[in-house]
């Protein structure tokens, strides 16, 4: 490539995201598990609000419709062909359509301009306009070319971001060269170099591997541009870290068992809160009788005008679903919450659930910074066991800072030790947390199915992949009613 080319990272306008959180979480409620523990981001400009961030990957194993506008017949093979680099690795199918309605529309032109947006983004954009655009492809472009501009873009179709914005990229750029260079080759100005160049991602909100300097997802440096000389060139194919990224990120394999997920922002955007929210959730098998249902927080953005006032539960729960519910009360805005519902078919003999709340050892009134109960199994295990704990009931005064952790200690063959901890000044009336226990083995040797209560499902490496991004005690970083909700069904019992 002769002239210099630059990919852009389109972004939605201010006004639309919180329709376009509402999308990426119905398509995936796994884009609601954004953040890191102890992580904080803000957002809205609202220095009052704890905003976690929404994802954008679609859901694992989706079938994207794909329309190409325009363009010979030689580019829309290319675009084809280049796609499907892709699906080689990643569990996603691209489906190319002549007509209709299309999740990712690819428009060619020779404007120069070679843009995406991102993931799940594409779902915001009106289907009377193209979602990605190949400004200088023809049918006189090399096939280092096709290679490069089609798989790149692409890679933003499925969320990837640019390498250089990575947090690990750590590039030393010289700004005021770049600034000028952009500015001359593309029309760019200040506030599209920061976006498009000098912007990193925040560690907490992304998932990323170590900087990858030959990557699809680099377009090229030149030494000029960098104070030490760092310089990169085209890249033309697919990584080995790429394609091992993308596996991580929509994997394929076999599948043991499975948990729920349900965000309040698949009923309603964030931006008209509610005190209620609840969805049905349909197993995707009919047990015998009910299972036990353990329900636990993952994502909270709540006001900070008021309490932390949140709970996450199950009822109506049969042997084929269960309606789980997220509510708040009083003068709380709850902008969104999150939760992950996991179920224990009846005879299962690895896991043993349970639950504890503050309430169960004081009153809401007598607030107080250490509470612990001991557990015994009801069956007890060859070896001490893992054990989860997760939050599923807050109740915290504002004018503080909110602290609080919940953790097992003291595993042994027959039981553990749960805590519910808080420290310094803050107020926790009251907190509920479940566990979960399951057998060592479990962790290397089984993987997670989840389904989205929609018939759908997506696979997960391990058991531990899945407890250690719902379970944590200080997530999401994030009366009256004030008797303890349900939480966790009893245990079942057949026949």
């Amino acid at each position: 490539m002769t002239t210099p080319r630059t990919c852009t990272q389109m972004h939605l306008p201010p006004d639309l995201r919180a329709k376009a959180d509402m999308l990426s979480v119905k398509e995936n409620p796994a884009n609601s598990h954004q953040i890191a523990t102890g992580g904080i981001i803000l957002r809205r400009g609202d220095a009052l609000t704890l905003a976690p961030p929404v994802g954008l990957k679609w859901l694992n194993s989706r079938v994207l419709r794909v329309k190409i506008l325009g363009g010979t017949d030689k580019i829309k093979t290319k675009v084809r062909q280049y796609a499907a680099v892709w699906t080689e690795h990643a569990n996603i199918t691209f489906d190319f359509v002549e007509s209709g309605d299309a999740e990712i529309r690819v428009n060619i032109d020779s404007s120069g301009a070679s843009w995406s947006y991102m993931g799940t983004d594409n779902l915001c954009v009106p289907q009377t306009q193209p979602t990605m655009n190949l400004g200088w492809l023809t049918d006189a472009s090399s096939e280092a070319e096709f290679s490069s501009v089609i798989i790149h873009q692409f890679g933003h179709v499925l969320g990837c971001i640019h390498e250089h914005q990575s947090p690990t990229g750590g590039i030393s750029w010289n700004k005021e060269i770049v600034y000028a260079h952009y500015a001359a080759t593309v029309g760019w100005s200040q506030e599209d170099v920061d976006r498009n160049v000098f912007q990193v991602y925040s560690s907490t909100t992304t998932q990323y591997s170590e900087f990858d300097a030959t990557s699809i997802m680099r377009f090229p440096i030149a030494p000029s541009l960098t104070t030490n000389g760092f310089s990169v060139e085209w890249n033309t194919q697919l990584s080995e870290m790429d394609q091992a990224f993308i596996v991580r990120a929509y994997p394929r394999g076999e599948e043991h068992f499975y948990v729920a997920s349900f965000n309040t922002m698949e009923v309603r955007a964030w931006d008209k809160p509610a005190m209620n929210a609840n969805k049905q959730i349909l197993f995707p098998t009919t047990y015998g009788c009910p299972p036990q249902v353990a329900v636990g927080l993952n994502w909270l953005d709540v006001s900070k005008d008021a309490n932390i006032r949140v709970t996450a539960f199950a009822d109506n729960i049969s042997a084929s679903s269960a309606d789980v519910h997220i509510n708040t009360w009083s003068d709380t805005t709850l902008y969104s919450a999150g939760c992950t519902l996991f179920p224990v078919p009846p005879g299962d003999l690895d896991f043993q659930v349970g639950q504890f709340s503050t309430q169960e050892d004081h009153p809401w009134q007598n607030p107080q910074l250490k509470t612990t109960r001991r557990f015994a199994f009801a069956r007890e295990y060859a070896s001490p066991p893992n054990v989860v704990v997760f939050l599923n009931q807050l109740d915290m005064a504002k004018g503080k800072n909110w602290r609080v952790t919940t953790t097992a200690t003291d595993v042994t063959t027959t039981g553990f030790t749960l805590h519910i901890d808080t420290w310094a000044d803050t107020v926790l009336y009251s907190a509920t947390a479940a566990w979960i226990a399951y057998p060592l083995a479990w962790s290397a040797a089984r993987t997670t199915r989840r389904t989205s209560g929609r018939g759908t499902s997506r696979s997960s490496p391990t058991v531990d992949a899945f407890l250690s991004r719902t379970a944590r005690s200080s997530e999401p970083r994030r009366s009256l009613l004030r008797s303890t909700p349900w939480i966790l069904t009893p245990p079942a019992t057949c026949g």
